[in-house]
């Protein structure tokens, strides 16, 4: 009844034995696979994430290679599967569970050995594998060998304490990292490359942009810093590029809750109120007592708007001037407002919020027949709600906006009307005050937000190209650092107006920088020839060539020393001999101030002209970063400003002479010259 081998189940199949040694097997493996997975799949499965967690965040490992955590948990399965297993043990267990005293391993034992060749001890084993046959259909293995997750133990924290630690360890900052064997001095080429200092000097306008954003103490103040540290950080080789833009993006959700924090907050439409301060900001400054009120309106401080108007009224209390000035541009302030108001009436956005509220109301009506359909009826139900949504708080700003305006309007036409010194003039000078603070801070607040906006997107633009190199890269950083020299001062003086040293020959290329033309007295004007007939006398008194005013018309050529055709008053300065002159030619044109002459008969054809008027929609434009750029590259000039200038000057005048314009055409294109001529 020994044997060292382990009986073979299959010896009968269609026992109810051998049945039931199947099903005991199965249980057994499934056991083990739960102990296995349970007590050491599992947590070698959460040990191996801490020690990769660790290794990718401080040494810089792949994060795939935290793959290598799912290794235990098939090995553990496969062992459960695969091992051997003692049989005769598994059924020991089930005779020891059912009290059968070993009858069921004695005939496992019996059915794996050779068959006895006594008739006496054959039949005894026919018994007892007949009586093993019998007990086998009516036992039933779960109870001996139960399947169940084992308890947790107090080692099983262990390995998610690990975890815990691996999670709380700091991603490492983008470092070069140097050691030494020796006295050599190890690194990848990779990451030297990733990290090493880059050129940044494309983005010397952005961070212009973005230092004017930072002056004052806000979210977007905050933003620019943040963005003007991480381009130092980039160029001096602190972090690389991946970090770079990982920051930027952190930082452009930031910016994205904030600029909804504002939305919500909003009450008046930004844009109508940037309009109004524009409007005020011009108004003021057409008179030199409230000047300074318009630069601060320019510059966007309200509360510097608000105390230098409330200069300009105490002022205007001591002095008649004065309060004549203020009078006048409060008036002027008054009229460009009501003028803002009357161009306001017809709002595009009611219209589109009434095209949308019908295209809402229609799509409710439709019946959707299929689930497919429904869910498309339901997805544009929702897209219209947003919109219809988005149209009304946009329409009901516009309305709040229009009457901020109508109230600033009323202010201003009450403070021009009052008495000058009087307790209504200064409380309705208050008043404009208070409400141009206001306008100026929503506006203000709103187009540094979209700035902020702007400069960051431009700002990811530059990083991803800050690795670019080729010749091409390295010149426009050439051009744009000599950019910069020349709108600071800093270029060199030799070559100016396209002449060397001596004053003679081509020069060093000049630089077309913004503020330079336009200022300083005018040389001379352009003579052009005059269409028309009658007399006229002119008088004028100047130094050289000069520009004179009237009306009239007139047939002929004249110059502005004197002569002129048309009656009229006329003085200009110069560079030139003075004199003085009066005098009578059947030449000239007479040029004044009012509307220019209309291209065509307005009574030819009898239409029925109808005004409409369309709001422009407003969109990002082109920021002051993207200007200097464009103009670093395509602004250096080889050729000198006043000659280019004769040069289209003359050929202008040429196709005067040869073509046959209109009369108020010819005035257009003389105007155009003497607008952009050299100062």
């Amino acid at each position: 009844m020994t044997s060292a081998r382990s009986p073979d189940p299959t010896h009968a199949r269609d026992g109810a034995l051998s049945q039931l040694v199947l099903r005991a097997r199965r249980r057994q493996r499934t056991a083990d696979a739960l102990w296995a997975l349970s007590r050491v799949a599992l947590p070698a499965a959460v040990t191996l994430v801490a020690v990769g967690l660790v290794l990718v965040r401080r040494f810089g490992l792949p994060p795939v290679a935290l793959w290598v955590a799912t290794v235990p948990v098939p090995v553990a399965v496969a062992w459960a599967w695969l091992r051997p297993l003692p049989l005769r043990a598994l059924l020991r267990r089930i005779d020891a569970h059912h009290r059968l005293d070993d009858r069921l391993g004695s005939a496992l034992e019996f059915s794996a050995g050779k068959p006895p060749t006594d008739p006496r001890a054959a039949a005894i084993v026919a018994l007892v594998r007949e009586d093993a046959e019998r007990l086998a259909s009516q036992v039933d293995p779960r109870p001996a060998i139960p399947v169940a997750v084992p308890a947790p133990q107090l080692r099983d924290a262990v390995p998610l304490g690990l975890l815990g630690l691996a999670l709380l360890v700091p991603v490492a900052t983008a470092q070069l990292l140097s050691p030494l064997i020796g006295e050599v001095i190890i690194a990848p080429a990779e990451q030297v490359d990733a990290r090493a200092g880059l050129d940044l000097a494309l983005a010397s306008p952005l961070r212009q942009s973005l230092r004017e954003l930072a002056k004052t103490d806000d979210e977007v103040a905050a933003a620019a810093h943040e963005m003007l540290e991480i381009l130092d950080a980039l160029e001096r080789g602190e972090i690389d590029r991946a970090l770079a833009l990982e920051r930027l993006e952190q930082l452009e959700a930031e910016l994205a809750a904030a600029d909804d924090r504002l939305q919500e907050e909003l009450r008046e439409d930004p844009a109508a109120l940037a309009d109004a301060t524009r409007d005020l900001a011009d108004a003021f400054e057409t008179e030199a007592l409230t000047a300074d009120v318009g630069k601060a309106l320019d510059r966007g401080d309200g509360e510097q708007a608000e105390s230098a108007l409330a200069e300009a009224g105490a002022e205007a209390e001591a002095n008649a001037d004065a309060n004549e000035q203020l009078e006048r541009s409060l008036k002027e302030a008054e009229r460009r407002l009501g003028k803002r108001a009357d161009q306001r009436d017809a709002s595009e956005t009611a219209k589109q919020l009434d095209e949308a509220e019908r295209r809402l109301r229609r799509e409710q009506k439709q019946e959707p027949k299929t689930p497919e359909e429904a869910q498309e009826h339901e997805r544009r139900l929702k897209k219209q709600r947003d919109q219809v949504e988005q149209l009304r708080r946009q329409h009901e700003r516009e309305l709040a906006a229009q009457k901020k305006v109508e109230e600033l309007r009323r202010a201003a036409q009450q403070a021009a009307q009052s008495k000058a010194g009087s307790a209504e003039r200064k409380r309705k000078l208050e008043q404009l005050g208070r409400g141009m603070k206001d306008a100026s801070r929503s506006a203000s607040g709103s187009q540094r937000m979209q700035g902020a906006r702007d400069a960051l997107e431009e700002a990811k633009t530059f990083v991803r190209r800050a690795g670019q190199q080729g010749a091409g890269e390295q010149r426009r950083r050439q051009q744009v650092r000599r950019f910069d020299q020349a709108a600071k001062g800093e270029g060199d003086k030799d070559g100016q107006d396209g002449k060397g040293k001596d004053g003679k020959g081509k020069g060093k290329s000049t630089l077309l920088v913004e503020g330079q033309v336009g200022e300083g007295k005018p040389g001379g004007t352009m003579r052009m020839p005059g269409e028309g007939q009658g007399e006229g006398q002119g008088e004028g008194e100047g130094e050289g060539q000069g520009e004179g005013q009237g009306q009239g018309q007139g047939e002929g050529e004249s110059d502005s020393d004197g002569d002129g055709q048309g009656e009229g008053d006329g003085q200009g300065e110069g560079q030139g001999q003075q004199g003085q002159g009066q005098g009578q030619s059947a030449g000239g044109d007479g040029i004044g101030d009012g509307s220019q002459d209309p291209q065509g008969d307005p009574t030819a054809i009898a239409a029925h002209t109808k005004d409409v008027r369309v709001n422009a929609k407003r969109g990002r434009g082109v920021s002051k970063a993207e200007v200097l750029k464009d103009a670093s590259q395509h602004g250096f000039a080889t050729e000198p400003y006043r000659k280019m200038y004769q040069e289209y000057r003359d050929f202008a005048q040429s196709s005067l002479d040869s073509t046959a314009f209109p009369a108020a055409q010819r005035r257009l294109v003389k105007r155009y010259y003497q607008m952009i001529q050299a100062r």
